[in-house]
């Protein structure tokens, strides 16, 4: 922690000290990589720098205010007292509601830790432009980009190795389309086999998304040869869950759920659980699918069958 000048305008006349932060994030969309950045910089009289502080970090399911705001919360804190000092930001979202120009509606929680750490210090407000050349913010920006790329990095990591196929085992990629006016699914599979992709498609009307999932899943493991092993990768948990363990809760219940009613779809459930012991399939869900070319194919492939007349 670094010491710096404690609250007194006539000490402030000889030290400006300036808070720079910065948040990236995907701006169109919810709990995805970010990173945020905060440089804190005293400077003297004679315009030297006489102390500076560089901080950064990042959240892997976040939004941009939120790293906008972090930045600010993170580099108050390396203030070891009260101290007066300007905050340099491109985020009107963070300067609105510091300053009661707007109430904070979402991230209350981020917004009373800002509070909790602000209140003990005298604070202006500087809006700085992003990317108009002002050389801390640039710094910034560029060390919160770098945070948020090295999660987004792991992200697909961790995502290519969820959909790891060993040898000899075939990964079947399971995605389904909906259309709702017309209650019609469509479902799609690229298969990888040997080294070889297959693609496989079906549509089908009045057919709920659940059922043509099941469909589609039994449709793929018959084109695997019996006593080959099989993971089938779904984009719908509900299917993951029953194959993987409510399965023999139901048959043991009759084919009832844990509330008493009957399973739907019971027949395809039993096709795919014959399929599945010839087989020695796996099933297993697959939240993030951005970055998996396969279901990327898949989606496009379902929605194709879907615009079909």
């Amino acid at each position: 922690m670094l010491e710096w000048l404690p609250f007194k305008r006539d000490l402030a006349a000889i030290m400006q000290i300036t808070l720079y932060t910065d948040g990236a994030c995907d701006i169109h969309a919810a709990n995805q990589p970010g990173g945020w950045a905060a440089i804190l910089r005293a400077v003297g009289d004679d315009g030297e720098v006489k102390r500076e502080k560089v901080i950064s970090g990042g959240a892997e399911h976040t939004t941009n205010n939120q790293m906008e705001l972090t930045a600010v919360i993170e580099g108050l804190k390396l203030l070891t007292r009260a101290t007066w000092l300007t905050i340099a930001t491109d985020s009107r979202y963070v300067i609105d509601i510091a300053t009661s120009k707007n109430k904070a509606v979402k991230n209350k929680a981020l917004w009373k830790d800002y509070f909790h750490v602000a209140k003990v210090h005298y604070l202006e407000w500087k809006y700085v432009a992003g990317h108009s050349g002002n050389e801390l913010n640039e710094r910034c920006d560029k060390l919160a980009v770098a945070e948020k790329h090295k999660l987004s990095t792991r992200s697909a990591r961790i995502g290519e190795e969820s959909v790891a196929i060993k040898q000899g085992v075939a990964g079947i990629f399971l995605s389904t389309g909906y259309a709702a006016a017309d209650k019609t699914t469509a479902w799609a599979a690229i298969v990888i086999q040997d080294g070889e992709a297959r693609e496989f498609s079906g549509r089908l009307e009045k057919t709920s998304e659940l059922e043509g999932t099941l469909i589609g899943a039994a449709e793929c493991l018959e084109r695997i040869p019996t006593a080959q092993s099989a993971i089938v990768f779904t984009a719908q948990e509900y299917l993951s869950k029953g194959m993987n363990g409510w399965l023999a809760g139901w048959i043991a219940k009759g084919w009832k759920t844990r509330g008493g009613e009957q399973v739907k779809y019971r027949h395809r459930w039993e096709r795919l659980r014959a399929l599945t012991s010839e087989r020695q399939a796996q099933f297993r869900f697959v939240k993030s699918r951005d970055d998996i070319p396969q279901f990327q194919r898949g989606k496009a492939l379902a929605a194709e069958i879907l615009s079909r007349a």
